[in-house]
């Protein structure tokens, strides 16, 4: 059977602009209508306008269900708001504008479902109906309303606020097997190739040769549809081989192959009409004057429409000849394709129950190591190392929870090089990472880069550092903790897990339930190990001041010491005591003397960093461990303690008074050879500071001869 294509298209473009035009006519003979108010007596033309305008809607509506196309174009978007708007409008004049407050949903829904322009272009209508039509005091107050409940209730719609997404108007597509290794350049067999896929190679090439033995012909080509939706050829033969263009990877939007893409039918052509746009798998002009083309349908559930079936790939045979095609071949062309349909079918099921029995030894595994380990990282560790291998992610990043301080912590990622960030915090403003905790919910995103709202993950400085720019798709799952029916309480979220690829390859309902069950998993270990922590941290800290314990300071000043060892760093020992503290409680009462202790161990806190130690020594004595710091350093941070105290009035029941600071300093292993001798010059240092006058900063190394004597 011979099809005219050029002559098909000509008549697909004319109807496509007969029908833009017929809604613009509609539109505006409604508009006409509701001017001179038709609807609230229907007559002849009222009763025709509001049936063609309810054929146009269901018609829209049918044609978008049963098209492939996966997003509406703004045209699209525009026509149908303009046509659910004017139903409302004939609505509203039926109802005497008594149900004019339902616009205050309409506009919002009309955001969720076609976008902003399409809901400005409603809201115009709207308001310039309402405007020209009803004189009422409180008509501007209600278009003013109209506005602000358009834009606050659109924007929680579909601002993805809590990751609130519809999918009613976007088509979801499931995340394909990787077959697309499966190319023409590179069909020599690989090392790394899995048993499936080499068998589906064979056989698929297998076929071809016997469509070639088959029928006579030039070239004969398989392209494969690959998962970010362009064709590339997976297989062929031909006697132009060296103009073969292997490489590409195209969008069959028009000429032959693209109506074979549209309408899911085979196409015969015995006189081929422009050769470079129709032969695009030529590197140059061949001579050829038949072709035909047919698609391959994925197997679908009994009684599907062929509409309804996916287009996984197209075959293609050519020949120099004219008129060398008939129906024989083209029923011998349809065997073949059906019988390639099937090879691939099988693949697909084959690697699918592969990749199910991966799955659950992967999760066994996870246990296994879970139920052996008592550390979090170690955990956390094995929470990257899983969820990368089984949904062949990228990047996998964790975020925890720090709820003393209130802040998100990066704590893990899968790029070692760049295991620096581990530790930083995370902003909280216009971050997946906070939106992810806020809201409780898993976020997913087919790809990253194409949102214009909470594109950031972990902040711009960390988001730059890891190269966010570089993810498509993004799963972000909130680990939260796990709360006993009878205990009234409300779950926690302890951190997250960034699970990504750096191609468009969206996260499916099975990957996204492998994310819920590691992450409830792991959460049920990281509670039990943070409660621990948080347990063996307050015995390890001074109930007063909140800062380390004397005998926590031995410890970490025994780890400093052998640390500096290790690594040959400086370490230095700040000994602080308050003067005429004892005048304070003697004057004030214990409370003030407590108070002042406080007061200063917070001080400390906000002046040190993370890595600095710091302790309650004892009485109105403190400790500061400074790692890998020298002479001149310490001097700096305990002046700048001191200055802080100082030059900051403590006040107690309207009381102001100053208090000051008497401070000794030695370093190791300048000043002393072990931790117990630097604890005795640090003292020494301290006592100097006190001789000096109080209110001092002294250095043991600073001390003379004659003052040591003394």
């Amino acid at each position: 059977m011979k099809k005219s294509i050029d002559f098909k298209s000509k008549i697909k473009s004319s109807n496509y602009v007969l029908g833009k035009v017929f809604i613009v006519v509609l539109s505006i003979l409604v508009i006409a209508l509701i001017y001179k108010n038709s609807f609230q007596s229907f007559n002849f033309y009222s009763i025709l306008a509001v049936l063609l305008l309810i054929s146009s809607v269901v018609y829209k509506s049918l044609s978008y269900i049963n098209s492939s196309v996966q997003n509406l174009s703004l045209i699209d978007q525009l026509e149908f708001s303009v046509l659910f708007t004017l139903v409302f409008e004939i609505i509203l004049e039926i109802s005497g504008n008594n149900l004019f407050p339902f616009s205050y949903v309409l506009l919002p829904v009309v955001v969720l479902f076609f976008g902003w322009p399409a809901a400005g272009l409603s809201f115009v209508i709207v308001s310039v109906l309402q405007i020209t039509q009803f004189q009422s005091p409180s008509l501007p107050y209600q278009v003013v309303i109209l506005l602000f409940s358009t834009v606050i209730l659109g924007f929680l719609l579909k601002g993805n606020k809590l990751a609130l997404r519809s999918n009613i108007l976007k088509k979801g597509s499931a995340k394909k097997l990787p077959i697309h290794n499966l190319m023409s350049g590179n069909l020599e067999d690989d090392q790394d190739e899995s048993k499936n896929v080499k068998e589906l190679r064979a056989d698929i090439n297998k076929a071809i040769e016997i469509l070639s033995n088959l029928i006579q012909s030039h070239s004969i080509l398989f392209y494969m549809k690959m998962d970010d939706g362009l064709f590339a050829i997976a297989d062929y033969i031909s006697n132009s081989r060296n103009y073969i263009d292997q490489g590409q990877r195209v969008s069959f939007r028009s000429g032959y192959l693209g109506w074979v893409l549209k309408t899911k039918t085979p196409v015969l052509i015995t006189s081929i009409k422009n050769v470079r746009q129709n032969l695009i798998y030529y590197t140059k002009d061949i001579p050829v004057r038949s072709l035909l083309a047919t698609p391959l349908l994925m197997k679908a559930e009994k009684g599907t429409p062929e509409s309804k079936r996916e287009v996984v790939g197209i075959l293609i045979i050519d020949s120099m000849d004219k008129n060398i095609f008939g129906e024989k071949e083209k029923l011998i062309v349809s065997l073949i394709s059906d019988r390639i349909s099937e090879i691939i079918d099988r693949f697909q099921l084959s690697e699918q129950a592969k990749l199910s029995t991966q799955e659950l030894n992967s999760f066994y595994e996870f246990t296994q190591k879970l139920n052996s380990t008592n550390s979090v990282d170690d955990v956390m560790d094995h929470i990257v190392d899983t969820l990368g291998r089984v949904l062949e992610a990228d990047f996998v990043g964790i975020s925890l929870f720090n709820e003393e301080d209130g802040v998100n912590i990066l704590k893990r990622i899968s790029e070692k090089d760049k295991n620096h960030l581990e530790g930083s915090e995370i902003p909280y403003t216009d971050t997946l990472s906070w939106l992810v905790h806020e809201g409780k919910n898993y976020f997913n995103a087919d790809d990253l880069s194409a949102r214009t709202k909470y594109r950031s993950i972990f902040g711009k400085e960390i988001d730059f550092a890891l190269g966010v720019k570089n993810i498509k798709s993004v799963l972000i799952y909130p680990i939260i903790e796990k709360i006993p029916q009878e205990q009234d309480k409300e779950a926690a979220v302890l951190g997250s897990v960034v699970i990504a690829r750096k191609e468009k390859f969206p996260f499916n309902e099975s990957e996204i339930g492998i994310a819920k069950i590691i992450c409830s998993e792991s959460a049920k270990f990281i509670k039990t190990n943070l409660d621990y922590q948080h347990v063996k941290e307050l015995a390890v800290r001074d109930g007063l001041t909140g800062l380390y314990n004397y005998r926590h300071f031995q410890e970490m000043l025994s780890y400093t010491v052998a640390h500096s060892d290790r690594y040959d760093e400086r370490a230095s020992l700040v000994l602080i005591d308050v003067d005429d503290l004892k005048y304070v409680n003697d004057t004030y009462g214990h409370q003030a003397g407590d108070s002042v202790l406080s007061f200063v161990g917070k001080v400390l806190v906000e002046s040190l960093r993370k890595t600095d130690v710091s302790a309650r020594y004892g009485g109105d004595e403190f400790a500061v461990i400074l790692p890998n710091t020298n002479k001149r350093g310490s001097l700096i941070v305990a002046q700048k303690i001191k200055n802080s105290i100082k030059n900051m009035p403590f006040r107690f029941k309207g009381e102001e008074f100053e208090i000051t600071l008497s401070i000794g300093i030695a370093t190791y292993p300048e000043n002393a050879p072990d931790n117990e001798t630097l604890i005795e010059k640090a003292d020494r240092a301290l006592y100097e500071s006190k001789e000096q006058g109080k209110d001092k900063v002294v250095h043991y190394q600073d001390i003379s001869f004659e003052e040591l004597g003394t």
